[in-house]
């Protein structure tokens, strides 16, 4: 788009993107007449839109034309650094600004300038498709509606932890300016990689088979099935190097926030000198351009195209898995030609079916590093006649007494109601102890697990929240009522992923105590002793 000339003009008070869109279509199409005027009489026309003083006014008496004009830039020189490969909401400009040192009319200056070059462009926040609507940031369909001055609205219900949107505003992509497409021969970039730890066989075969994956022509999606434990996200790393040294960009991301704030620092600790981007709710800083960037699976939704190569870490884990707008996201953020690898102890059915398929390439990385097989959950007859919490304990309390002889024990249960419970029963059997126990809000949840950590707990109660990313030396494990329908395959696998992760103690018992002995269970079982088959089958183990 040339700048526009000394007559153009502009509508006050302005329209809504979507709107100002339907209006331009309709110009397009005949069925409005395309003059000033007739836009006008079209707008005093509806009903709800007849109150507001609609006119066209010089563009050059409206105020500031610095917008307008050449080379336009603000304060920050780099502030395109800062927006590249992102879309971004209204409340982010804000955020940008602020974050920039700019104000809000220096940043929407710049924006229009981006959209003006053609290195930018405004969409609708949420677009009407069909009879229906989409949310252009998370891919949502199941949208809001609701009444407006401007017709039927909506707002998107899935993406709103990233601030609200609906079809009456816009969002900005910001197109990548990378020199070169995804995976195209370019000159290596001055990226040191200086690893701070020695893989184990395993991991250097994996390691390996993903580096192949990443630097070859072929193949979009691997999937990297690794046992809890076996150090999956440090296999990584090497393809990471690999392609930050060719100017790739790189993403590792993550559903929770505490695995992304875990990751974090050994990212920075291998790749020294290297700004890392770490991207949660809680951050402070937004807009930091970076090659390689750390987030959770939300904050991933802010980007459009951005990224050469993603590392999905625990994709089957909450709230990612089963998540459509998240899923969106992330492949949303992918430059057309890029490859997402994902990393899981327990694939999805749909996974499984993807590399059956041969959509999807498999890694395997069965063992751990300190060549110990997985410790194997036993299956405990346990019923007390009752699905709720009951004065009759005395059984699993022997089961705690004997697995405290080998370490702290870690007792699951599948509701948060019964963690008080419990953590009361418990200390009336072991008053001597200190027991403590806890849940998705528990306030104190982050000071309790690092005394836990620590050792000062023998015994802690949880929800399935302490299934993933938790290293607590030569922790035991009991899943209480095992057979309950909020524990699949998935999350036992998991649980009992917690024993015997380290060198020091490699050994464990991981008990499921249930009435039934379900499919879930059963399954789970069968996954771990797969995981040491092949490990035992491929020289991964020593012997006992």
């Amino acid at each position: 788009m040339d700048k526009p000339s000394e007559n153009a003009e502009i509508l006050i008070p302005g329209l809504p993107f979507a709107f100002a869109q339907a209006l331009l279509k309709k110009l397009e199409s005949g069925q409005l007449k395309n003059g000033k005027k007739e836009i006008i009489k079209f707008l005093y026309s509806n009903a709800r839109l007849n109150t507001m003083e609609w006119r066209w006014v010089n563009i050059r008496n409206e105020g500031d034309t610095s917008e307008y004009s050449e080379g336009v830039s603000c304060d920050s020189p780099n502030l395109g650094d800062h927006m590249h490969g992102r879309q971004l909401s209204e409340g982010d400009l804000q955020r940008l600004a602020n974050e920039a040192g700019s104000s809000i009319d220096e940043i929407m200056r710049y924006c229009h300038e981006e959209v003006r070059k053609g290195r930018a462009e405004w969409i609708p926040a949420i677009k009407k498709e069909g009879r229906g609507w989409r949310c252009m940031r998370c891919g949502e369909k199941e949208i809001k509606e609701w009444p407006s001055i401007y017709g039927l609205a909506g707002t998107c219900p899935s993406c709103t932890a990233l601030g609200a949107l609906s079809s009456l505003q816009a969002l900005l992509r910001v197109f990548d300016k990378s020199g070169h497409p995804a995976f195209s021969p370019a000159d290596s970039n001055p990226v040191s990689f200086s690893p701070h730890w020695e893989l184990s066989k395993a991991q250097k075969r994996a390691s390996l088979e993903i580096l192949n994956f990443v630097s070859s022509e072929t193949g979009k999606d691997l999937l990297l099935w690794a046992a809890c434990g076996a150090g999956k996200t440090e296999v990584c790393f090497p393809a990471a190097a690999w392609a930050l040294k060719r100017g790739f960009k790189v993403l590792f991301a993550a559903p929770r926030q505490d695995v992304v704030l875990d990751v974090a620092p050994r990212l920075e600790q291998d790749f020294p000198g290297l700004r890392v981007s770490v991207l949660t709710g809680a951050s402070t800083e937004h807009f930091a351009p970076a090659s390689l960037v750390l987030a959770t699976t939300h904050q991933v939704l802010r980007f459009y195209q951005t990224f050469d190569l993603i590392f999905m870490d625990e994709v089957d884990a909450f709230p990612y898995h089963g998540n459509s707008a998240l899923e969106w996201g992330l492949k949303q953020s992918l430059k057309p030609e890029g490859k997402i690898i994902y990393l899981t102890a327990t694939p999805s059915s749909e996974q499984q079916t993807k590399v059956q398929n041969g959509g999807m390439k498999l890694v395997r990385l069965p063992a751990r590093h300190h060549r110990h097989p997985l410790p194997v959950p036993e299956w405990i007859k346990y019923f007390t006649g009752s699905r709720e919490p009951t004065a009759d304990h005395s059984e699993l309390a022997q089961w705690i007494k004997c697995l405290s002889q080998l370490g702290p024990v870690l007792v699951f249960v599948p509701k948060i109601s019964w963690v008080a419970l419990y953590v009361k029963i418990l200390r009336i059997s072991f008053p001597e102890w200190k027991i403590e126990g806890s849940y998705s809000s528990d306030q104190e949840r982050r000071v309790k697990i690092e005394k836990l950590r620590k050792g000062i707990y023998p015994v802690f109660v949880s929800t399935s929240i302490l299934e993933r990313g938790v290293t607590v030396p030569n922790v035991q494990v009991i899943v209480l009522e095992a057979d309950h329908e909020v524990f699949d395959e998935r999350g036992l696998v998991q649980m009992a992923g917690r024993v015997g992760r380290t060198q020091e103690n490699p050994k464990g018992k991981a008990l499921f105590l249930a009435q039934q002995k379900t499919p879930e269970i059963e399954k789970a079982i069968a996954w771990i002793q797969e995981q040491n088959r092949i490990a035992l089958e491929q020289g991964l183990l020593d012997p006992d």
